[in-house]
């Protein structure tokens, strides 16, 4: 039997659930008959440095270790991964940073990259650790030396193993210091997005659009609810309404579910119809995230958003008349941009904030490898391989609500603003902390931890 050592490396940015991707390749591991085990560097609570990483991996001798990549923070990754080199028979970077930038992991002491998704990939590795195959004969894969055929997408979604069987790999603790419940790392119904934005780097999952039967989502949920008792689920589809009709017959199979639902969706507002939200809202979905990115539509033109601000207005309408609880994710300083646009993004954030439970918070923009941002950018602004610099990989945790001041500074702000990909003027940075600003307040103020600004200016301490 394999045994496999699963790392979400050490990241400034600690999550609050597990990764949902590592779960996929951890139930497919199992299912495979691997020993499986899972280190969450990057959870909440985590107390796993570098150093004690390297012990656990010694202590487990594992014959493969699998790392997921992310580009904010791979800097990280790669001071981990150069020390576990020849540690073990097989090193592997998976993620969306390896799908983009595979030459480059491999010159970071890993020995295999596995280009999009890995839940087939991985245990194909196994079998070649077990002699049943040729590394040249697996798809997806680049390595020293050569590569596999071009990756596939998986089109049988409904046959890979379902993350709950791996999350017991998980300790609730790295996510809860009480451990009170178990926090799943969420569901998918559907991969892909058919979207071309400029600044989205969906090359892991591709743009066509992919999901799984009703019946095996239904499945998927009693088992989570028998087995831990959760009742709310996110669902992270990049674009879950892509598919009306797929949708529907989804929402009515949720009237088969063992438990009342209550889940949460993200989607574009041109994806949208009161019809449709009005079915998402019977079945049980309590909130829908809009991509909104911009306020003016000759941005949202040249990002390829495919969107106008006056669809966002009315899929925003009716979502609130459903009742539903709704978030707008905004993007601020594309390289296009101009104070004056910026200006026009503001005005429109204050119009549609009666419509607006909450705002995404930072959103300053950040050109990933692989998307048109980064391709036409990087040489004249200088920012090339960015990642790969100490400078661009730290992040200040927010600081505890006990000291107010504090935690309002930090959370109007934006690290990324002080990166400066674009070289902003000083007008351009200005209007990108009036927006972030502006979002921030109306959280705050929605959540109960800032006093009206017009009647009530002074900061209600908590």
């Amino acid at each position: 039997m394999a045994r496999v050592l699963l790392i979400n490396p050490p990241s400034p940015e600690q999550m609050g659930t597990p990764l949902l991707g590592l779960q996929y390749v951890a139930a497919a591991l199992l299912q495979k008959g691997c020993d499986v085990r899972v280190i969450d560097a990057a959870a909440r609570y985590s107390d796993r440095d570098s150093d004690a990483i390297l012990e656990s991996a010694r202590e487990f001798a594992p014959d493969l270790i699998g790392f997921s990549l992310f580009t904010r923070w791979v800097w990280h990754a790669y001071q981990l991964s150069e020390q576990l080199a020849g540690s073990c028979r097989l090193l592997v970077a998976g993620g969306a940073h390896a799908t983009v930038r595979p030459a480059e992991t491999l010159d970071h002491g890993f020995d295999v990259a596995v280009i999009g998704e890995a839940e087939f990939t991985m245990p194909a590795l196994v079998d070649y650790l077990d002699g049943a195959r040729t590394l040249d004969s697996i798809p997806g894969i680049q390595f020293r030396g050569g590569e596999g055929p071009p990756a596939v997408a998986n089109s049988d979604l409904d046959a890979l193993a379902m993350p709950f069987l791996a999350q017991d790999l998980f300790d609730p603790h790295w996510y809860n210091p009480s451990a009170e419940s178990v926090i799943p790392g969420g569901m998918l119904a559907s991969r892909g997005c058919p979207a071309r934005c400029t600044f989205c780097a969906n090359y892991v999952t591709g743009r066509k659009f992919r999901f799984r039967s009703p019946e095996n989502v239904v499945a998927e949920l009693n088992t989570w609810h028998a087995r831990y008792g959760n009742v709310f689920f996110p669902f992270w589809d990049d674009a879950l309404t892509a598919d009306p009709r797929h949708l529907e017959r989804l929402c009515q199979a949720f009237e088969n579910l063992d438990f009342p639902l209550r889940w949460s969706a993200i989607t574009r507002a041109n994806m949208v119809t009161p019809d449709l939200l009005r079915l998402m809202k019977r079945a049980g979905c309590v909130a829908v995230n809009f991509g909104v990115e911009s306020g003016d539509n000759a941005i949202l033109r040249v990002i390829k958003k495919g969107l106008t601000t006056e669809q966002v207005i009315r899929s925003l309408g009716w979502a609130k008349d459903e009742g539903l609880t709704t978030a707008a994710n905004f993007m601020l300083g594309f390289p296009q941009e101009t104070p004056e646009a910026l200006q026009r993004t503001l005005d429109f954030m204050q119009r549609i904030a009666p419509l607006v439970d909450s705002f995404s918070t930072l959103g300053v923009a950040v050109p990933f490898p692989g998307t048109p941002l980064y391709d036409d950018n990087h040489r004249a602004h200088g920012f090339t391989d960015w990642w790969l610099r100490e400078d661009y990989s730290h992040y200040t945790p927010s600081p505890s609500l006990d000291d107010f001041d504090r935690f309002y500074r930090h959370y109007i702000d934006d690290r990324n603003l002080d990166l400066n990909f674009f070289h902003y003027s000083d007008a351009m940075r200005l209007r990108i902390h009036e927006c972030l600003k502006y979002k921030a307040e109306h959280n705050l103020h929605r959540m109960g931890l800032l006093r009206d600004p017009v009647f009530e200016p002074d900061l209600l301490r908590v």
